[in-house]
This record gives structure tokens, sequence and C-alpha cells, in this order.
């Protein structure tokens, strides 16, 4: 497929799929074709009609709203979040020191769960919202989803609505929703009582950073004067921007840490980034810091080539299309093959393979074929958030461990989410132990 640059028909049951690697093909289907296929409906019982699972028509109305949400102001006012909720990771890493190997996307999950609602909710306090039952529906409810695209039966929702899986499901959203529920009321409530304060000088906020404004806080202000922004499609909107940024960002940081910890060089060089911004001082980290940390987006920019949370996506084919080699008929489901063009000998060379940083620092990179985030009129749009966030919680875990793991020997699965079945192991070291002279 790549040799040829060529498109790869397969069927699905009744439905033929074209799976696409070449970049003008790429650019056609996914700015021609919005409607996504029948499978992301699923997502529905969970995320209602949010930007990921919402048909064409409400999707394009929706996405013209809040499609520029986070912006370069909006992003920079949620750093103070980013730093207390990555000095929470250190803390936790802090007591693996020494440990054996171990697995750490647990930890990596539930920090990046905290940070997101959080910014998506605009709660301060998160003791009472993201809770040990929260995160464990939360985790049950992305395993059903996944065993039911897996299980061409249970596609039919007469059938799946008498299964097991769907009574699990319906509890655990349940949760989900009461909890999402809970903390948008509050939050309603707080953003009611401001607008009738808003003449005071000064209003009293939970967060003493006048830039912070939650993604809850931008639509409940759509919703002021756009019906269209109703309770139900402020919630979906809301668990959609939850579950889209957790799971991505979390199945990310394990891919980089996997990498520098089986790459000295890069880890050193990565250390010696840091080093020089902050020195020995464990301040929390600012925005003009993340401007300067250069290699460390080259870090997370090679390790989203080679690993995209998100290998695959889709999209369902309303009309005759017309590639370059073929004719793309209506009803046919398109797909973005992301992890192979990532990996690309075609597209990036002999040493398509290889965890290489250093290709990002060249002025002549060609990022064509990168499509971590999505490509087309349906891509993500919180990418300045996700590097901001990964950017500061490397930082923080960097300066205080260094990481080793036996990455060599990954192997991965690739379904709705990229996931390392082997080699997923990491052992932490305390710099402080390792920088110590031994004595003679």
């Amino acid at each position: 497929m790549d040799e040829k640059n060529l498109p790869l028909l397969v069927w699905m049951a009744h439905v033929p799929v074209v799976t696409l690697i070449d970049l003008d093909d790429v650019k056609a289907v996914t700015n021609a074709f919005v409607q996504k296929p029948y499978h992301y409906n699923f997502g529905r019982i969970w995320l209602g009609n949010g930007l990921v699972t919402a048909p064409t028509s409400i999707w394009k109305y929706s996405i013209k709203k809040i499609g520029g949400t986070f912006t370069s102001n909006i992003v920079n006012g949620y750093q103070e979040v980013f730093n207390r909720q990555a000095q929470k990771l250190v803390i936790t890493l802090r007591g693996k020191v020494g440990s054996p190997p171990f697995n750490i996307i647990d930890h990596l999950a539930f920090t990046t769960l905290e940070t997101i609602c959080q910014t998506a909710l605009g709660v301060p306090d998160l003791k009472c919202f993201v809770t040990e039952e929260y995160y464990q529906a939360f985790t049950e409810s992305l395993e059903l989803l996944l065993e039911r695209f897996l299980n061409p039966l249970m596609h039919v929702d007469a059938i799946y609505k008498l299964t097991p899986q769907y009574r699990r499901m319906k509890k655990s959203v349940s949760i989900l929703h009461n909890v999402s529920k809970t903390a948008i009321n509050k939050r309603y409530n707080e953003w009611k009582e401001k607008k009738m304060q808003k003449g005071k000088d000064r209003e009293e906020n939970e967060f003493p950073d006048k830039k912070f404004k939650s993604f809850l806080d931008v639509l409940l202000e759509l919703s002021s004067e756009d019906p269209h922004f109703s309770p139900e499609q402020i919630q979906a909107e809301v668990d959609t921007i939850i579950v889209g940024g957790q799971e991505t960002t979390a199945r990310s940081l394990l891919f980089i840490l996997l990498m520098i910890g089986c790459k000295k060089q890069i880890h050193e060089k990565l250390s010696a980034e840091i080093q020089e911004i902050f020195g020995d001082s464990t301040r929390p980290v600012k925005h003009e810091d993340l401007l300067r940390m250069t290699y460390c987006e080259a870090v997370i920019m090679e390790a989203l080539r080679l690993f995209p949370p998100i290998p695959y996506v889709a999209r369902q084919a309303d009309k005759d299309l017309q590639l370059k080699s073929c004719l793309v008929p209506k009803g046919t489901m398109c797909g973005l093959l992301i992890l192979g063009a990532g990996r690309s000998h075609r597209i990036w060379g002999p040493d398509a393979d290889q965890y290489r940083p250093e290709r990002w620092l060249q002025p002549d990179v060609d990022t064509t074929a990168f499509y971590p985030f999505s490509y087309g009129r349906r891509s993500c749009i919180g990418k300045k958030y996700s590097m901001a966030l990964m950017k500061t919680m490397l930082a923080h875990c960097i300066r205080e461990f260094n990481f080793t793991s036996n990455a060599e020997n990954l192997r991965l699965s690739a379904h709705i989410t990229l996931e390392p079945l082997t080699g997923n192991l990491l052992q932490v070291h305390s710099r402080k132990l390792l920088d110590k002279p031994v004595k003679a």
C-alpha cells in the first residue's frame, strides 16, 4: 500500500472500506466527507451529539461556534492547572522510585482525567467529582465501546440492548453523567451569580488567574444567546472534550516516556534542555518556558508520528468522489490510516521506523503526512491544549526523574486507540540520587 501509494479496499461484511495513505486522497476525502460511519454512533449513549459523534448537520453548527475555543490565550490561562496536576503526578511517581518495572498508564490516565475535567468543567476541587468510582466507570465505558466495536453482532442495536454489556454500559454512563451534570449545574449557578455581579470592580473566583475560562464557561456564554446549546448539548460537548482529551493525552505521554526510557541519548538531550531552562529550580512552568522547549516538542512530535493515540479515523461517503486512482462510490467507508502515514518510508525516508526527534529540528521537515490530530474539516480542536499540557508534564517529570524502559520489545495493538501489548513497563529513578557523588 505504501510502496504503490494506492488505496486499499477491504470489505467489512457488506460495507466496502477504502483505506487511504496518499496525501491528495486524504485531503480530498476529509474535506469532501464530514459524516462519520455508523460505528461512531455507539458512543452517543455517553457523548450524545458532541463534536466527535454528532451527525453532519449538528456538527456543522457546533464547530462554527466552538471550533476556535482553545486559542493561545485560553490555553495559557490553564497553565496554573497544568502545573498543579503535573506536580501531583511527580508526588505519585516519587513513591515508585526504586520499584520494579511497572505499567504507568493508570497514573497518567488519572492525572490527565483530573486535569481535563478541571479545565473543561471549571471546578477547582475535584475530590467530589473525579473519584475512584468515576475513574472506574470511565475506563469501563471505554472498554465496553471497544468490545462492541469488535463484535459485529453487537453493532445491531436490537441485539446489543439484550446483552449484559449494554446494561453495564448504561450503569457506567449513568455514573459519568451524574458527575458531569452536578459539575455543570454548580458552574452554571456560579456563572449566573457572576453575571448578576458583573458591575463589581472585582469578582471573587476560585481561580485567581482572571484569564482562566473553562470550556464549560464558553458553552454557558453561548447558551445565553443560542438555543442550540441546550443543557443536553452542553453536557455532550463537555463529555466529548473530557473523553477525547484524556485518552489521547495519557496514551501519548505513555509512549513518550517509553521511548526516552529506552533511548539514553535522547533522554540526556531532553534533560539538558530542561536543565538549561529551569536550572535546579522546581518553579512552575510558564508559557514562555514552553516556547523555549524546542527539543521537548520534537520528542513529543516524534512519538505522535510513530504512535498516534488514534491510529485510524473514518468518514462515510455521502456522494461519489473521484480520486486520482479510483472512484469512491456513495456509501463507502473511507479510512485514514494515521499509523501507516506516520511510518511511511516513501514519505519519511529509510529511517521512518526509527524514533529520531532530530528530524523535527530540520528546517525542511515535511509534515504533510503528520495526522495524529486527524485531518480536514473534522480534525481535533485541542492541539494547542494537548501540546502545552504534555510539555508541562514532561518538564516537571524530567526535572526530578530519569526513566528506563524495555520498549525495545514494544508490540502494539491498534483498535480505537493504540495500545502496547509488551514492552510497556517503566522504571523511575531519582535524579537527585543519580547526581549524588559517591563517597570514597
